[in-house]
């Protein structure tokens, strides 16, 4: 079975990782941008990220721009790293409160 990875890095430097991410069923593209900044004291980091349908009609998606950014977090264990918080609601990330992350 061939595993097709729908995530695309578009660019990558010390402050901003870029990258797209494909809708497994429609396959719309979604942008999805992380900014990189240092603590002062250089011994933490702060990551700040969002994710953007490309189509203008994709305002009510279900919550799949968070589920882009909740699922990457997740499966990666960062959500379990101490100091690790999120800060999200419905008039930042369109229909978050219903979103099921499970089905992407």
């Amino acid at each position: 079975m061939k595993v097709i990875n729908p995530e695309k890095l578009k660019s990558a430097n010390e402050h901003y990782i870029v990258a797209e991410h494909t809708t497994p069923v429609h396959k719309y593209v979604d942008a999805l941008t992380f900014k990189l900044a240092s603590s002062l004291d250089n011994r933490s980091c702060k990551v700040s990220g969002y994710s953007v349908s490309q189509l203008w009609y994709a305002v009510l998606d279900f919550g799949t721009n968070y589920c882009n950014l909740h699922n990457l977090i997740e499966g990666s264990g960062l959500d379990k790293v101490s100091g690790y918080s999120e800060s999200t609601n419905n008039s930042k990330c369109t229909q978050y409160s219903s979103a099921n992350c499970t089905i992407y």
